[in-house]
């Protein structure tokens, strides 16, 4: 009894959660774990885009940045981001910072080029006459004159934004709309100086009250200068802008046909002022709808937006703004009517997208016309990449609203088998359609995703997208999540009355009205719940789960006829989940027939690629332990499992002490790969067997030969004691317990030697040293490693102690690479440490940087490392020469042959050479020189 409500409560939280409503390519080059951190705050940002909340989406885009530097994508998109809203400085240099990191990505040296170009500066000697700003409505002839004046040039020739950063702060503290006034301002010619003229002084205050970016007022003086000398143009024309910048939009209209009449000579000028002042007005009302919107005011927000399609419908973002608000507020069939309108003008692909959308939504037999025009517009071929990627996502939410899951999944087939965007939640509503529900909880009322119109602006130049739409607004989805609460918290009369009103506001949505049922049986109102049960049964022919519910309340009641004679009739119903009908099999006592009932539907193709966890504690009902587990497997033999997932089987193998499992998996996914069934590039199927080489390794062998200084990490006579002599180590490892998902514990033990001293130092057998320790990493992500070795005395000159010592080592480019013949290499280590008995402590450091290439082809396991080093030791005790550190830097070049691997594995071992020069910076001269290293790993 328990079982069901619990699931069914989950159902209620779940039951408005849409799949994200942006997709989004981050590309191949980022790592599971990378992606579930950054897709948050992508998420957030695109909603603050939605929002039109700037400052909000490029905060969000900057976090996922600084969490993936090296990914394009991202990068991208917040260039896209500081563009819209105006800050193309910053896109710049976004971009050329992207572009250091990858200089052959085509894709960034395309947003550099169309970046808009800054307005260039007004010399001294150029004649302007200046335009309020103005919305492009459409491509502008190259003949015809411009009608927005670039930015005026400061004193110094440069333009008047580069001076407005070394502005004064009172300037600075300007608003900007008054600030670009006066820019604006400040290239209309000022009236040759006529004192006592009709007009002249109260045109000079005019223009003064416009320095000091008091425009109302200044208004106010151009009106008297104009009224004063109705005959001077230059007045007329005063006036006429600062209507337009005080917002008169349309006075400066009229204003402007009137002057056009008397000021026959100059009509082109007076024409495009008053296209100037239309489009400015248009804009604004753009604004003025997007700022309703997001107030919540929708009957303003649809009277701003009609307003600016009609003050400028040549400006395809205006009618489509139009067009989402429409959507949005169910006003289906005028959003198609204005959408047509809008395409007499033109055959916009996003316009076509709303129609379609529009269309799907009124139904009454106009899905088929709107599945035309939207195969129209995802055909055609000038769509950009993240165009067809959302257009296909909105076709297939059509189509899963008509109950077409299977058209559904071949317009999502390109984008999941290319892995450009992560459609997985629309893949698993597909399934969800095309199967039988686990349980009730899993009953699915697939409602139409509107697709949402995000709208953005800045310099009067407006901008809107067409995206996928969350899921349908559900009118019962703040309270439904008030009632899970109450459930979860057992104040049932409460959940009670929350499911209830659920319910009527979403009566198509079964879950809520066995939500409420359970409720009230919880609640101990179980004859209440029983004629609920009764009313429910009399208005639904989906009522075969009522039955089940009912069955199982009179079961618990003791009453078992009408307990079995509700699972009788249920069962016969047919339809129902499979956990409602094992359930009642086993309240029936009919446990052969429950298990056999399991068993025939894991072996059909519904359940065959099921990784819920629901499925897994009804197994456990009938006795199969080993479900879960099960299901995994079977998902994948039945290609059902996504690439995306096999990692997430890998670990949940891993946490369950199913190491072997975890290793199939990732061999399961080679296989995959080598099939055709899984797209992967060179260096994520070379990642997938380094991991596989990785976890199978459960032993190894180092041998190291070092002059003047040994690998970081290796055993070493006292570490930050180098002279000038060569010493040779030899390792052996034991991980007992095997990699354990990245934190793993080895047994090791080893000896080293002094095989040669330049000065006559010790140097042979009676130098012999021995080891013998345990070490553990701990941390699964950090490459920390904390030792406790017994150092053992072999030779006479050796000794015996106990050391401790911890170490730390982060890298990038160590690995080979097999997707590029050069790539860039960094490597740090550092390492501290204690003998207890001598009571001596090092510490040791070694950071190199470079570039690695790869000697051949892609097949080429040869990689030469020229690079800069530096290098710091300390130890306690001194030198003879009184030093305790020492510390150098120089150059160097190695040279790494990679060898033992095979299908499954990259390579497992390597020999590597090294020569380096160092010169000292501080400290004694074991810090300079020259060092050699040769290392062997086995």
């Amino acid at each position: 009894m328990n079982f069901a409500p619990r699931i069914l409560a989950l159902a209620v939280m779940l039951a408005s959660t849409g799949a994200p409503a942006q997709t989004l390519d981050l590309g191949p080059d980022i790592s599971p774990l990378k992606r579930f951190q950054v897709y948050p705050h992508i998420d957030k940002a695109f909603e603050a885009m939605a929002r039109g909340d700037g400052t909000r989406a490029i905060a969000e885009l900057e976090h996922a940045h600084r969490l993936a530097p090296e990914n394009t994508a991202i990068a991208l998109h917040l260039a896209q981001a500081y563009q819209r809203f105006g800050q193309p400085a910053r896109a710049a240099a976004l971009l050329r910072a992207q572009r250091s990191r990858h200089p052959g990505d085509e894709r960034i040296a395309q947003a550099l080029r169309e970046l808009q170009p800054p307005p260039a500066p007004v010399h001294e000697s150029a004649t302007v006459v200046a335009q309020p700003e103005a919305a492009p409505a459409a491509p502008v002839p190259a003949a015809a004159p411009s009608v927005t004046a670039p930015e005026p040039a400061s004193e110094h020739g440069t333009p008047a934004a580069a001076a407005a950063i070394a502005a004064p702060p009172d300037q600075l503290a300007k608003p900007a709309p008054a600030v670009r006034a006066q820019r604006r301002m400040a290239q209309v010619p000022r009236p040759l100086r006529a004192d006592g003229a009709p007009g002249y002084a109260a045109a000079s205050r005019a223009y003064e009250a416009v320095e000091r970016a008091e425009l109302p007022a200044a208004l106010t003086w151009a009106r008297e200068a104009a009224q004063a000398a109705p005959a001077n143009a230059d007045y007329q024309r005063l006036l006429t802008y600062l209507l337009i910048e005080n917002g008169l939009y349309e006075e400066a209209q009229a204003k402007a046909r009137e002057a056009e009449l008397t000021f026959a000579s100059q009509g082109d000028t007076w024409q495009a002022l008053g296209d100037t002042a239309r489009q400015r007005h248009a804009y604004a009302q753009f604004e003025a709808a997007s700022q309703a919107q997001r107030q919540g005011r929708a009957s303003d927000a649809l009277a701003h937006a009609q307003a600016a399609a009609e003050q400028a419908p040549g400006v395809p973002a205006y009618r489509l703004q139009w067009v989402g608000l429409l959507l949005a507020a169910g006003r289906y069939a005028q959003a198609q009517q204005v959408a047509e309108q809008g395409l007499t003008q033109g055959d916009g692909a996003a316009l076509q997208v709303l129609r379609g959308a529009a269309l799907q939504a009124q139904g009454q037999g106009q899905t088929d016309d709107a599945a035309r025009v939207f195969d129209g517009v995802i055909g055609r071929p000038d769509l950009a990449p993240h165009e067809q990627q959302n257009y296909r996502v909105i076709a297939a939410d059509a189509a899963l609203a008509a109950r077409q899951p299977e058209r559904a999944k071949a317009l999502l087939q390109p984008l999941a088998q290319g892995g450009a965007v992560d459609v997985s939640g629309r893949e698993a509503e597909i399934r969800a359609a095309t199967r039988r529900p686990i349980s009730a909880a899993s009953l699915q009322t697939f409602s139409l995703r509107l697709p949402v119109v995000n709208c953005f602006g800045s310099a009067q130049a407006p901008g809107c997208e067409v995206w996928p739409g969350q899921d349908a607004p559900d009118p019962a989805r703040a309270v439904a999540q008030e009632a899970f609460r109450a459930y979860t918290e057992r104040d049932y009369g409460l959940a009670a009355a929350k499911a209830e009103e659920a319910a009527r506001l979403q009566p198509a949505h079964l879950p809520y009205r066995l939500l409420r049922l359970q409720a009230l049986v919880a609640a101990g109102q179980v004859e209440q719940a029983l004629r609920e049960a009764d009313d429910t049964l009399q208005s639904r022919a989906d009522g075969a789960e009522v039955l089940a519910l009912r069955s199982r309340v009179y079961h618990d009641l003791g009453r078992r006829e009408q307990a079995s004679a509700d699972a009788r009739a249920a069962l016969q119903a047919g339809g129902l989940s499979l956990s409602s009908e094992i359930n009642l099999l086993l309240q029936e006592g009919r446990r052969d027939e429950a298990v056999q009932q399991f068993a025939h539907a894991m072996a059909g193709p519904d359940f065959a690629g099921s990784a819920d966890p629901d499925l897994a504690y009804l197994a456990a009902r009938v006795g199969d332990d080993r479900t879960a587990l099960a299901v995994f497997d079977r998902a994948h033999a039945n290609d059902a499992l996504p690439a995306a997932a096999l990692p997430d089987g890998a670990y949940t193998a891993s946490r369950l002490a199913e190491n072997d499992r975890a290793i199939y998996y990732l061999q399961q996914t080679i296989d995959a790969v080598e099939a055709g069934r899984l797209e992967q590039t060179p260096r994520q199927q070379f990642a997938t067997r380094r991991e596989l080489a990785d976890r199978t390794r459960t032993w190894g062998i180092n041998a190291l030969l070092g002059y003047r200084g040994m690998s970081p990490g290796s055993i070493s006579p006292v570490p930050g004691l180098y002279r000038d002599a060569a010493q040779l180590v030899g390792e052996a490892y034991w991980r007992p317990q095997g990699y354990r998902d990245g934190s793993f514990w080895e047994i090791y033990g080893g000896v080293v030697q002094t095989v040669y001293s330049r000065h006559g130092g010790t140097s042979g057998s009676d130098t012999t040293q021995g080891a013998l320790g345990v070490r553990a990493k701990p941390l699964r992500d950090h490459n920390l490693v904390l030792s406790a070795e017994r150092r053992i005395r072999i030779g006479s000159l050796s000794f015996s102690d106990w050391l401790l010592r911890a170490g730390y080592s982060y890298g990038v480019g160590t690995d080979l690479r097999v997707d590029v013949p050069d790539w860039f290499t960094f490597n740090v280590y550092a390492e501290a440490g204690r003998f207890l008995q001598r009571k001596q402590d090092y510490v040791t450091f070694e950071a190199q940087a470079g570039r690695s290439f790869r000697m051949g082809d892609a097949d080429s396991r040869l990689v030469l490392f020229p690079h800069a080093v530096v290098g710091v030791d300390y130890n306690s005790a001194r030198t003879a020469a009184g030093y305790n550190g020492a510390a150098g830097a120089g150059v160097g070049i190695a040279l790494r042959r990679w060898f033992r691997e095979d299908r499954y594995n990259a390579p497992r071992s390597y020999l590597d050479l090294s020569l380096q020069y160092r010169a000292r910076l501080a400290g004694d001269e074991r810090g300079k020189g020259v060092f050699l290293r040769a290392a062997l790993v086995f």
